[in-house]
Formats: C-alpha cells, structure tokens, sequence
C-alpha cells in the first residue's frame, strides 16, 4: 500500500448537504432561514465521508473494466484540504423551479481541494489516475445530489507520507542521542 495525496479541481459545483439555520431580518422581523453545509470534524474541516468516495470508486472501476476487486482496499482519509466559499455571500441557489430554491454552501467550479488516500499496489498510479478521472467525470463527489453536482478533474497526484529517513539523517540522530546522554542529570 502506499499514501497518494490527489488534487482534485470541480468542473460543476459541489454542495454540501447538512442542514443549518441563520436568522435575518426582513422589514423588521426575524425569520430563520434554512441552508445546506458540508460536514465538518470539531476542527472545522470539511469531511467527505469514505463511503462516498467507495460508492464512486467501485462505479469507475466498472467503467476502466480493471480493479473492480482492489478498488475495495482503496482507504480515503475523512478531512479534505479545502474550504468552501464563505457564508452567507457565497451560497449556491439550487432551484427546484422558478421560485423555490435551496441555498448550500459550496466548492464552486474552478475550486481545487486535495484527498489524502491509501491505494494497493495491485493498482499502478496511471490506474489509479484513470479511476479517479473517471470517477470525476461521470459520477462526481457532492454530499448533495451525487451524479448530478461534484464533477472534477484530477490536476495533480503525489506520493506523500513517511519516507526512510536517509543514513545522513540516521547518522545524525545518532550524534544528537549520544550528546543528550552525554549531558548530567539535574
């Protein structure tokens, strides 16, 4: 297994789906408000949940005609690197009709977030590349409305995690292990 961190760039907006309320006011009362936002852990970062992310690997691994065993051991980290426009200036009106629309918080097209993943090794990273472009294009990635909003291309993919550190770098840690023994006990 190894850790990729993907860049992802949405070509359609991506809404979040957890209902939230603000209150305004309108010629002099309150009213409350509905909007739609992403889910966020208590750090505030937005999170797209792994099974979101499986439902679209196993649809793309059909589409590539490969993989469709080893997309399962595909693992999607909870936090996305990215956040949304800010509220409430920048929601998105999904319109039912002329007259009726949700507002969501949201990834706007031409917004690029970053996913942290595990990927098998039976699955080369020109694969995984492939998948994950066809996952963009023909399924997308939206906590509201998958299929229809969170389509994206992939811009960037690189290996991320812990390296071996180099026999420099274990041979100065040596050094700093001997002098910090070397020194009296207070």
């Amino acid at each position: 297994m190894r850790e990729l961190t993907v860049r992802i760039k949405f070509t359609s907006p991506c809404l979040g789906n957890a209902k939230k309320f603000h209150n305004i006011r309108v010629q002099g009362k309150r009213k409350k408000r509905t909007y739609f936002v992403h889910l966020r852990n208590p750090s505030n970062c937005v999170m797209f949940l792994p099974t979101w992310w499986q439902a679209i690997m196993r649809n793309a691994a059909d589409v590539l005609s490969r993989h469709q065993q080893e997309v399962k051991g595909i693992r999607f980290a909870l936090e996305v690197d990215g956040q949304p426009r800010p509220i409430p200036e920048q929601l998105f009106n999904r319109y039912y009709d002329e007259n009726r629309y949700s507002r969501h918080e949201a990834f706007m097209a031409g917004d690029t977030i970053g996913v942290t993943c595990v990927v098998p090794d039976q699955i080369s990273d020109d694969d995984f590349w492939r998948l994950m472009q066809y996952a963009g294009k023909f399924y997308g990635i939206s906590p509201c409305r998958p299929g229809e909003f969170g389509f994206f291309t992939v811009e960037k993919m690189e290996k991320c995690g812990l390296e071996p550190p180099t026999q420099q770098a274990r041979d100065q840690n040596d050094l700093t292990e001997v002098a910090q023994s070397a020194r009296p006990m207070e």
